[in-house]
């Protein structure tokens, strides 16, 4: 496989730019009530969730326009939303700015996929309601639970989970900023241990699955025939996996769709992957501001940009 510096250098002496970007798509977490609002005239808005809502069988523009607020407390919904709006983003962004790679933090991977001309808009929306079923029938009846911890390194919160069993690192998110994943009362348990080292706070995430843990295995042979059964194409942009940095063509994109909820989320080598590559700038094409915080705690020198402030806001 080539290396990304490779592959972004031979894109630029196609046509040579000045600033070279990255898009990089939100994950869950990112979604919030009327998040799509401020494009709601956009032509590409109805026609992207009109396509999206089809797929799923009920209306999932309400939900990311603010309509339906509560729509979102249904996690297939908001998945669905936070996907359209995305990609809604990627389309008008796309239209004046030239991107020389993209990447998706967990879920944003779908969104990147989209983007990347890798995998078709019907086919992303699909696999994500098939995957959520998925993982309702690994995890079972018993609830699990996401929290990140702020204030040590991936080691330290490695070993506390060690000692307590049932709970892992999940996302290292930055040197510092750490998602774990476990049971329920074992992530509870891992982040007051985590305080009582030297961790500057923990907070829960909306998230009732051990995502992105080894507590999702067998998870990979549901999803396997689902993915199996989509195109999936070479991407048109070069397209970093979420899960190491490295870039992907259509057999690693397989793997990772098969494998990603079992392994964790390395977004800090996948940041660092990215501006070693030579780009200079991010836009995290999706709404909130997840990522660009995020970006802003590895590579301080670089620019972030946020799709929220480039696209023109039509609605208050």
């Amino acid at each position: 496989m080539h290396s990304l510096h490779g592959i972004i250098r031979a894109c630029m002496s196609k046509k040579p730019t000045a600033i070279r970007s990255a898009a990089i798509f939100p994950g869950q977490g990112s979604e919030y009530p009327g998040m799509a609002a401020c494009i709601r005239e956009e032509v590409i808005l109805h026609d992207i969730f009109s396509r999206i809502s089809a797929v799923a069988g009920k209306d999932i523009l309400a939900a990311a326009i603010g309509d339906d607020p509560a729509g979102l407390t249904d996690v297939r919904v908001s998945q669905l939303a936070l996907f359209g709006t995305s990609a809604c983003y990627w389309h008008l962004l796309a239209e004046s700015e030239r991107f020389h790679c993209l990447a998706g933090h967990s879920l944003g991977l779908y969104a990147a996929l989209y983007a990347s001309g890798a995998v078709s808009l019907e086919d992303c929306a699909g696999i994500i309601l098939k995957v959520q079923e998925a993982i309702e029938i690994t995890a079972g009846i018993r609830k699990g639970l996401m929290a990140s911890v702020v204030g040590l390194k991936a080691g330290e919160v490695e070993s506390i989970c060690s000692e307590i069993g049932g709970v892992y690192v999940s996302n290292v998110n930055s040197a510092t900023q750490i998602v774990i994943s476990g049971w329920e009362e074992h992530t509870r348990e891992a982040c007051c241990a985590a305080m009582k080292a030297g961790a500057l706070g923990s907070r829960e995430l909306p998230i009732s699955f051990p995502l992105h843990s080894p507590l999702m295995q067998g998870v990979e042979d549901i999803v396997s025939p689902l993915v199996a059964s989509i195109a999936i194409r070479e991407p048109a942009i070069p397209l970093l996996s979420h899960l190491d940095g490295n870039p992907l063509d259509a057999a690693g994109i397989f793997r990772v769709l098969c494998g990603q909820l079992t392994q964790k989320v390395l977004w800090r080598d996948t940041v660092k992957g990215i501006r070693q590559g030579g780009i200079e700038r991010f836009l995290e094409v999706g709404p909130s501001d997840v990522l660009s915080k995020l970006v802003r705690w590895i590579e301080r020198d670089s620019e972030i940009l946020r799709a929220e402030e480039l696209v023109p806001c039509q609605s208050l």
